[in-house]
């Protein structure tokens, strides 16, 4: 894997951490931070395949 794809795969899972926790303990803005996480998890899986189809 490249460096891009860990970012973003590090970036996706502590967002959505962050997110599931945020919306058990009830903090505001919850739904846009689980929003970023599935951005980052798509841009995961486009940076995946892109490495991937390069080889």
């Amino acid at each position: 894997m490249s460096k891009k794809v860990k970012i973003a795969l590090g970036t996706a899972l502590q967002l959505g951490l962050i997110a599931s926790i945020g919306s058990y303990v009830g903090w505001p803005y919850m739904d846009w931070v689980l929003k970023g996480a599935v951005a980052a998890g798509i841009l995961t899986v486009v940076f995946f395949i892109y490495d991937m189809s390069k080889d």
